[in-house]
C-alpha cells in the first residue's frame, strides 16, 4: 500500500505455519499487546497509521497478514477451511500470551471479527484476554442468505474465483485513502467458492456455541454509526446473543473502516483506553 506511509517503519516477520508462511508486521514495545485480525479484503499494511498511532500510546501491536492475504504466503484470496485459519491465529495469539505481557487485547475488524468470534467460541482465546470488535462482521451470512442459500454455499468448496464485489467507497470518503486503496495490489478483490464456504462454517461455529464460552470476559464493540458494509443491525443482535456484556461505543462516521476516516484519532485513543484499562 504506498499511501500513506508509516511515520514509524513496522518490523515484519514470518512464521512458518506448515504449508505456508505468515507475515506478521509489529509496531512499539510498550507494556501492553495488541493483536490485531485484519478483515476480507484488508491487510496489515492497512495498519501503517494505526500501528505507530497505538505504539506512541504505549502498545506493542501485531497484526498477522491472513493467509492468502497481503504478505503471507498461499492462494490468494482462499480458505481451505475454518479449522486451519483459526489455528493460524491462534498460534500468534500463543505467541503474543508466551511474551509475558499483559494486559493482551485481541481486536478483531470486519470480518476478523467473526474470527475472533469463532476464536472464542472453540475455546482458543484465553480468559483474561480483552476481546475488541470494530465493526465486525457477525451473523453476516445468516442475515443475507436463507439456509437452504448457506447450505449450498457450504458445499461450495472449490477454488473457483468471484469478485468480492465491495466499493473503496464503502470504506472510506477521503481522497488519499481511496488513491492508497486503488494502488494496493496485495487487496484481495477476488475469492474462491471455498473462501465463502468458510466464511459460513466459522458463523456457525460461534452461533451453535452461544453464549457460554462469553460468560465473564470482557468484550468492548465500536461500531460507526452507519455502515455500508455491515448490516449493524445483525451484528448487534448477535452481540446481544453472545455477549449481552459487551459494552457498545460508537463513533461519527458512516463508512466502513474506521481507521480511513476523521475519527481515526478519536479511534485509537478509544482503543489505546481499553488496552491499557479495560474501561
Amino acid at each position: 500500500m504506498r499511501e500513506p506511509s508509516a511515520v514509524t517503519g513496522p518490523i515484519l516477520r514470518y512464521k512458518k505455519r506448515a504449508d505456508v508462511r505468515l507475515a506478521v508486521q509489529r509496531w512499539g514495545s510498550g507494556p501492553a499487546d495488541l493483536l490485531y485480525i485484519h478483515g476480507l479484503q484488508s491487510h496489515g499494511g492497512w495498519l501503517a497509521e494505526t500501528g505507530p498511532a497505538l505504539a506512541g500510546r504505549g502498545i506493542r501491536v501485531s497484526v498477522p497478514d491472513r493467509r492468502g492475504s497481503g504478505r503471507s504466503s498461499g492462494p490468494r484470496g482462499h480458505l481451505a477451511d475454518a479449522a486451519t485459519v483459526l489455528e493460524d491465529y491462534a498460534a500468534h495469539l500463543a505467541d503474543t500470551v508466551a511474551a509475558g505481557r499483559a494486559p493482551i487485547t485481541v481486536v478483531g475488524q470486519s470480518f476478523g471479527g467473526s474470527i475472533l468470534a469463532a476464536l472464542v467460541a472453540t475455546g482458543r482465546v484465553p480468559v483474561g484476554v480483552r476481546i475488541v470488535f470494530c465493526a465486525p462482521a457477525l451473523g453476516q451470512q445468516r442475515a443475507r442468505l436463507d439456509e437452504a442459500a448457506r447450505e449450498r454455499a457450504r458445499h461450495r468448496t472449490g477454488t473457483a474465483y468471484s469478485v468480492v464485489g465491495l466499493d473503496d467507497r464503502q470504506y472510506t470518503n477521503l481522497p488519499r485513502y481511496l488513491r492508497a486503496m486503488a494502488n494496493d495490489g496485495l487487496m484481495v478483490r477476488m475469492v474462491t467458492d471455498s473462501f465463502r464456504a468458510v466464511m459460513i462454517e466459522i458463523e456457525d461455529l460461534y452461533l451453535r456455541a452461544g453464549a457460554e464460552p462469553w460468560a465473564g470476559r470482557p468484550v468492548h464493540v465500536v461500531l460507526p454509526e452507519q455502515d455500508p458494509i455491515i448490516d449493524l443491525a445483525a451484528s448487534t443482535q448477535v452481540l446481544q446473543e453472545l455477549a449481552p456484556q459487551a459494552r457498545i461505543h460508537r463513533l461519527k462516521t458512516v463508512y466502513h473502516y474506521v481507521e480511513f476516516t476523521d475519527v481515526r484519532q478519536a479511534y485509537w485513543d478509544w482503543l489505546a483506553g481499553v488496552t491499557h484499562a479495560g474501561v
